[in-house]
Formats: structure tokens, C-alpha cells, sequence
């Protein structure tokens, strides 16, 4: 299952697409503070890269594929508060 939804984090495995855009956006619209795990992600669809850069949930883990961790994950603010290992800073 790409996508994994909790009372306010949200946990984004494999190929993450169109088919999980509505829900992914419907529930970061409702949720605050939410924050969203891209550990095990390795392909986001652009609709559900669109609903994170409008929504700006904290990204607690960093993706392991090498693309969306140096092209993506800068872009949604994720670089600065997730270290290199993929997790949040002490």
C-alpha cells in the first residue's frame, strides 16, 4: 500500500501515484501539523508533489532514492530538518 494515512502522519512507501493524489491531498487539507514520512518512497506522482507543496507538511524521513532525496526533497522544504539518514534531528 503506497500510501498510509494516521491521525497526523503520513507514511509514503514505493511508487506513490495518481490513484493516492485525492486522498493524500483530502487528508494533509484536514490534518495539522502533519507530517510525512518519505523513507521508503522512491517514485511521487507530480499531483501528490503538488498537494505537499501547497499543504508544506514536516517531512520526517528523507527519501533512500537518490532523485527525489537531492531533486525533490529541497524543494519541499524536507532538506532542513531531515538529516542525511533519514530521520529527524534530536
Amino acid at each position: 500500500m503506497p500510501l498510509e494515512l494516521h491521525e497526523n502522519t503520513a507514511t509514503l512507501t514505493g511508487v506513490v501515484t495518481v490513484d493516492e493524489v485525492e486522498q493524500l491531498a483530502a487528508w494533509l487539507r484536514v490534518t495539522q501539523k502533519a507530517k510525512v514520512n518519505l523513507r521508503r518512497c522512491n517514485h511521487l506522482h507530480t499531483g501528490a508533489f503538488q498537494a505537499m507543496l501547497r499543504f508544506q507538511p514536516k517531512v520526517t524521513a528523507a527519501p533512500a532514492d537518490a532523485f527525489l532525496a537531492t531533486q525533490v526533497l529541497p524543494l519541499l522544504g524536507g532538506s532542513s530538518g531531515v538529516n542525511r539518514q533519514g530521520s529527524e534531528p534530536p
